[in-house]
């Protein structure tokens, strides 16, 4: 009786911790729909159930979110499968939180697209692969869409992603490429094509008009990262038939493997460099297992600086590195430096990841590159659901990370609860020192990312 009892008063207030983690997202069963309206208010009925779940909330978002829903519902009967999705980003970015979003809006994947594609850079937004009809317009820049100028599109498309301004500028280059979102979000005048002003590769300007190819590819459940197209390795940057603008080019180390989730190299016989592109496992080694050895492998080198690079990496499961980011600063002398490479593709168990190799080397971390994909205060966790009839994925988020101060018991009920096994203050995640690739850098295989890091690691230099 004392035993139960015991582990009644434990459980209890257990469950009170864990119920609002672990909830999942309220299942309803609709009839069948007989019309494309009664599809979409099925949807938004759907929709209109996020915030039982949804605790990035403020009692603000939450009414802001029910309004946009509402507002949504009398034009049913008018939207398309790309609109819904649209509309449904719009409410859920509300939220704004960078886990909380519609996911997938991407063009050739489940909406029609242009045959290009489009990277950021220092100097602006380029074509960096298109088919071949298309190829005289590689290493382009575009100047603007549809009449309206870059930066006024990213004003645009910003409602549509939650979170901050930089991650959804880094998402702007899917939109571009499919008229379907764009005239979903007021700015293209046809579903069928857009027109791209250009300023091509030999100072020339073009107007050039683009038609609309249908999706050859299923829509996802994840979100995708347009900048894993800046790498000719990956295939989805280059379709067979397509150009890409560093086809026969020398690749640099960040671009040459950005399907391996975690690799790593020796460039001087006292450097470590690993990229990790993934928090998860890859056969034939998993993560944690790989790192470990990678790391007594190291250990047996004359390892006196080491380079992170989290630039590719969207997340996964930030328990996968602990023991690595605990480790690797402990294998370097006091005077050695870890440089952390980051981007805006740097997202969610990459921050933390991040973070924790900032805490534990102390002032020998030196951040290098670009903000991070999201803030180093969070909302994860949670899962996803799919709108029953569209099948239109949303990302819902039920923990609370805090990677610049860490929880406190305060905050018991609202933190993910392995953070206060893992979790640290690591204060700042803002770069040391912010970089990014000039287009003329790429083009050339050159990564001024890393030539910063030997320029600091060069004798008589440093911050």
């Amino acid at each position: 009786m004392v035993a139960a009892a015991s582990l009644a008063l434990v459980a209890a207030p257990l469950a009170v911790i864990l119920y609002p983690t672990l909830k999942r997202y309220p299942q309803e069963s609709f009839p069948a729909a007989v019309s494309p309206r009664d599809r979409n208010l099925q949807d938004l009925a759907h929709l209109r159930r996020l915030p039982e779940v949804e605790r990035s909330f403020t009692n603000e978002s939450r009414a802001a979110f029910e309004r946009a829903v509402a507002a949504i519902e009398p034009r049913a009967g008018d939207l398309d499968r790309a609109g819904l999705a649209m509309a449904a980003a719009k409410a859920a970015a509300l939220a704004d939180n960078g886990h909380t979003n519609v996911l997938g809006l991407a063009g050739d994947y489940g909406f029609n697209t242009v045959p290009i594609r489009l990277g950021w850079f220092a100097d602006g937004l380029f074509v960096i692969a298109a088919d071949d009809d298309r190829r005289h317009l590689l290493g382009g820049q575009v100047l603007g869409v549809n009449g309206r100028a870059i930066a006024a599109l990213v004003e645009a498309l910003r409602p549509y992603v939650g979170g901050p301004a930089n991650l959804a500028r880094e998402f702007v280059p899917n939109f571009l490429i499919s008229p379907e979102l764009l005239h979903a979000a007021g700015l293209a005048e046809t579903t069928n094509g857009s027109t791209f002003e250009i300023r091509l590769a030999d100072g020339r300007a073009a107007s050039v008009e683009l038609a609309a190819e249908a999706a050859k590819h299923p829509a996802l459940t994840a979100q995708l990262w347009p900048k894993r197209n800046l790498s000719p390795a990956i295939e989805a940057a280059r379709p067979a038939g397509w150009r890409h603008v560093l086809d026969g080019a020398a690749l640099p180390a960040y671009l040459s493997r950005p399907d391996t989730n975690y690799w790593h190299d020796y460039p001087a016989a006292d450097l470590l460099y690993v990229q990790i592109n993934r928090v998860a496992d890859q056969a034939p080694v998993g993560a944690s297992r790989y790192l470990s050895d990678m790391l007594d492998e190291a250990a047996k080198k004359p390892i006196r600086n080491a380079i992170v690079d989290l630039r590719f990496n969207r997340g996964g499961d930030y328990t996968l590195t602990a023991d690595f980011t605990r480790r690797l600063p402990q294998l370097l002398p006091p005077t050695g430096k870890l440089f952390i490479l980051t981007s805006a593709n740097t997202f969610s168990a990459a921050i933390s990841t991040a973070a924790r190799l900032k805490r534990f080397a102390g002032a020998r971390a030196i951040l290098v590159g670009e903000a991070m994909g999201d803030r180093s205060q969070f909302w994860g966790e949670g899962g996803l659901t799919l709108l029953p009839n569209a099948k239109i994925a949303v990302r819902y988020t039920t923990a609370f990370h805090d990677w610049e101060q860490g929880c406190g018991l305060s905050q018991i009920t609202t933190c993910f609860l392995l953070n206060y096994a893992y979790g640290v203050p690591a204060g700042s995640l803002q770069p040391t020192v912010t970089i990014a690739p000039s287009f003329a850098d790429y083009a050339a295989g050159k990564d001024p990312v890393m030539s910063e890091v030997m320029r600091q690691l060069a004798p008589g230099q440093g911050r």
